[in-house]
């Protein structure tokens, strides 16, 4: 697979998003949604919003596109 991708537990990627909330959403396609979240600057756990790295945190809508198309 991508070897510099990193994988994170979902209970981090809900404390980096907030729970998944409205006013942390990006935008919508065909894919699913993209959240805004927080991690620290090294990248390694959440953080509290607004504080260290901003990331985009993409989520898989299994009725829209492909799995190959949402790794982009």
């Amino acid at each position: 697979m991508y070897s510099h991708v990193k994988q994170f537990p979902f209970l981090d990627l809900k404390l980096a998003t907030r729970n998944f909330r409205p006013e942390s959403l990006l935008g919508e396609g065909g894919f699913g949604c993209v959240f805004k979240g927080w991690l620290e600057e090294n990248g390694t756990a959440p953080v509290q919003p607004g504080t260290g790295l901003t990331v985009a945190v993409k989520t898989l809508n299994l009725d829209g596109l492909g799995h190959k198309e949402w790794l982009v």
